[in-house]
C-alpha cells in the first residue's frame, strides 16, 4: 500500500521559495536604488556603487536568514547546540554588514561633494573613514559574539557529559533486520535523509503504520523512535516509505538495535 500523504516540502514548497529568493533580490534592489537616486542622484562615483552594491547583497541576506533557518529544520540536521551556534552566527553576520551599510551610507552623504570631484576614483578619505568606523563599531559586537560562542561551548561540552545514556539500546541480529531486497532497490532510489541512513515509515501486513525507522545503508534496521523494542518482524513489512516531516530530534526517544551505546 502506497503513502497517499502529499509531501509537504515538495516541488511546490520549493519552487515558492526559489521564487522567494530572486522576489526578494529584486525588492532589495529596487528599494535601494530608489533610495540612493533620491538621496544623491546619479550612481555613477565608485563610493556610491560600491555602497550601492553592499547595501544591496546585505539587504537581501538579511531577508533570507528565516529562509535558511526553515532549510534546516526542515531537514532537522542540527541538534540544539548547532541550532545555537548556526543562529549566533547568522546574526552576527547580519549585524556585520548591516554596520558597514550604516557606515558606507554616513559617509557618503558626509563627503558627497569629494566625492563628486574624485572623477571616477575612489576617494582615499571616503575609504579610510568607512572601514576605520565599520571597524571601530564592530569591535564591541565582536566581543559579545565571542561571548556568546563561549557560552554556546561550555552548554554543548556540559550536555555532551551530563551522566546518563544518549539513547537507550536493545541487541537484535543483523539478520533479522535486514529488508527485503525490493524495498533495498527502492530506498536506493530515494535520497539519504540522514548521514549513511534514511527515516522511513513501514506498513506491516497486519496494517500497523510504524513511523520513524531509521534505515542504515538502505538495508538495515538500525532504530525506532518512541518504541521500546523491536515490536515487528522484517517479514511483516508490506511498504517501505520515506519520510520528509521527520520529528524534533531527541536522543533519548531512540532505541538502537545493534546492541552498542
Amino acid at each position: 500500500m502506497e503513502n497517499s500523504k502529499p509531501d509537504a516540502f515538495g516541488f511546490k514548497f520549493w519552487l515558492f521559495w526559489i521564487l522567494s529568493f530572486a522576489g526578494t533580490f529584486l525588492a532589495s534592489a529596487i528599494f535601494w536604488t530608489l533610495l540612493m537616486t533620491k538621496s544623491f542622484g546619479r550612481l555613477a562615483e565608485p563610493e556610491l556603487v560600491l555602497t550601492w552594491a553592499v547595501s544591496v547583497f546585505g539587504s537581501w541576506f538579511l531577508l533570507l536568514i528565516p529562509f535558511m533557518r526553515k532549510k534546516e529544520q526542515i531537514w532537522k540536521r542540527l541538534n540544539q547546540d548547532e541550532e545555537k551556534a548556526v543562529d549566533a552566527a547568522l546574526k552576527g553576520m547580519g549585524v556585520f554588514l548591516g554596520l558597514f551599510v550604516a557606515a558606507a551610507f554616513g559617509w557618503s552623504f558626509f563627503f558627497y561633494p569629494r566625492i563628486m570631484e574624485s572623477a571616477g576614483r575612489f576617494d582615499g578619505l571616503w575609504l579610510k573613514a568607512v572601514f576605520g568606523s565599520w571597524l571601530a563599531l564592530m569591535l564591541p559586537f565582536l566581543v559579545l559574539l565571542y561571548k556568546k560562542a563561549d557560552l554556546i561551548f561550555k552548554a554543548a561540552v556540559a550536555r555532551q557529559n551530563a551522566a546518563g545514556p544518549k539513547f537507550r539500546t536493545a541487541f537484535v541480529e543483523r539478520s533479522k533486520r535486514l529488508l527485503r531486497r525490493d524495498f533495498v532497490e527502492k530506498l536506493k532510489k530515494s535520497p539519504q535523509t540522514l548521514d549513511k541512513g534514511q527515516i522511513v515509515e513501514v506498513t506491516l501486513t497486519d496494517g500497523r503504520k510504524i513511523p520513524n525507522v531509521f534505515v542504515l545503508n538502505r538495508s538495515e534496521i538500525l532504530g525506532l523512535y518512541d518504541y521500546p523494542e523491536f515490536c515487528f518482524d522484517t517479514s511483516q513489512i508490506q511498504n517501505v516509505e520515506l519520510m520528509t516531516d521527520l520529528p524534533v530530534y531527541e536522543e533519548n526517544r531512540w532505541l538502537r538495535l545493534d546492541g552498542r551505546a
